[in-house]
């Protein structure tokens, strides 16, 4: 790893920044968001302002309205915040082809050679951060090392702008660090160990080491990773997205609802969509995922698998998966549909004609129609109903 950079680009609170960006009046407000409204939902991400409130990340909603009811509560909205992490990815993919996201608003940046093309690194990481400002009005943090490991917890435990731990410091820099930032000791055994041992910094373990044997014996198996760790070792590469081929049709709702026979009609508008492109490829789908996000910002997902790809047996298999996923009574805002994992159609050839036989002749005769006038120029009534024409 030597003269390898990595970059951590960290947006602490990528949610409440994200809500702040649509509605610029809760930036001087006090602001939680939670993972749901039920009594046992927590605080996902808080405010400043928040605090001074007394509310504390992880605290749950049945508490929060107990003790405080002048904060601005707002529902988890995965569409949005997902969104505006894969913007920011791309974002920072214009400074490296080699990205890594982590967690929402997190990347490792693989900036081998930059140093030598563009000079000072620490110029470079402060572009990233211009760049996503300009772009978003979003803040965010860079932390520069030679590893992953390090450069993650510089944006953990630093609270500057940038900060760069230079080769050969990074035990100095882990040894005044509560061991509690090391992956490791997230496993319980290693973390019971450290907390009856009263180990407050990660020096106290670096000087365990000496003591080679009793060491080993203390943390058994967990000794040589927490060894590497506690002297900021890490030789872990930064892996890219590996993209994955896949179908995805997504449709938005003009409009709020949960009109049973429009959803109906939605969902099986998609699965004729979805139908059309695996007979293209010839091919079926071992993993086919429904996801509805609701009004409230909430989703709901399930998965399952297309193994015919007729029309009627497509839409047969989404509409029991959408069957399964809507189990709330609130108004649906998009529906969507992702097939992946696909392995080659075999067609059973008979001398008789069967069910599956029929319905792909007249999926293929519907197809041909379509393919010559357009996607939706032949439809049921219902769909045209749920699309709003006529």
């Amino acid at each position: 790893m030597n003269g390898r950079d990595v970059f951590h680009i960290r947006l602490r609170g990528l949610e409440l920044q994200a809500e702040q960006m649509i509605d610029p009046t809760l930036k001087t407000r006090p602001v939680a968001i939670l993972s749901s409204n039920s009594p046992n939902g927590t605080i996902i991400s808080i405010s400043p302002e928040a605090k001074e409130e007394g509310l504390l990340k992880g605290m749950k909603v049945s508490t929060i309205r107990k003790i405080n009811h002048g904060v601005r509560l707002l529902p988890y909205n995965k569409s949005l915040y997902t969104k505006i992490n894969h913007y920011i990815y791309k974002i920072v993919s214009d400074f490296t082809p080699i990205v890594e996201p982590k967690n929402m608003g997190e990347f490792f940046l693989d900036m081998h050679g930059m140093r030598y093309l563009k000079g000072n690194v620490q110029n470079n990481g402060l572009s990233i951060l211009k760049s996503i400002k300009e772009k978003t009005n979003m803040f965010g943090q860079v932390g520069i090392s030679q590893n992953k490991l390090v450069s993650r917890t510089i944006t953990s435990v630093v609270l500057n702008k940038i900060h760069e731990v230079k080769n050969g410091f990074e035990s100095e820099f882990f040894s005044s660090l509560n061991p509690f930032v090391l992956p490791i000791v997230s496993e319980k055994s290693v973390s019971r160990l450290i907390e009856f041992l009263l180990i407050k910094k990660i020096e106290n373990i670096q000087s365990m080491m000496l003591h080679k044997k009793e060491f080993q014996i203390l943390f058994g198996a967990y000794s040589t990773q927490l060894e590497k760790e506690s002297h900021g070792k890490d030789f872990c590469p930064v892996i890219p997205v590996k993209k994955q081929e896949s179908i995805l049709r997504q449709t938005i709702l003009p409009e709020d609802t949960n009109n049973y026979d429009v959803l109906k009609g939605l969902v099986k508008d998609l699965a004729e969509q979805v139908a059309f492109e695996l007979r293209k490829k010839w091919q079926i789908s071992n993993k086919v995922k429904i996801e509805v996000h609701y009004s409230d910002g909430r989703s709901s997902k399930k998965t399952g698998k297309i193994s015919e790809i007729d029309d009627f047996s497509v839409i047969k298999d989404c509409y029991t998966l959408f069957e399964k996923v809507n189990k709330r009574r609130n108004r649906i805002r998009s529906i969507l549909i992702q097939a992946t994992h696909f392995t080659s159609y075999a067609e059973q050839k008979t001398m008789f004609e069967t069910i599956n036989s029929k319905n792909m002749d007249l999926s293929k005769a519907i197809e041909s129609v379509r393919k010559r006038y357009g996607l939706h120029s032949l439809q049921t009534a219902n769909i045209f109903q749920a699309l709003g024409k006529i």
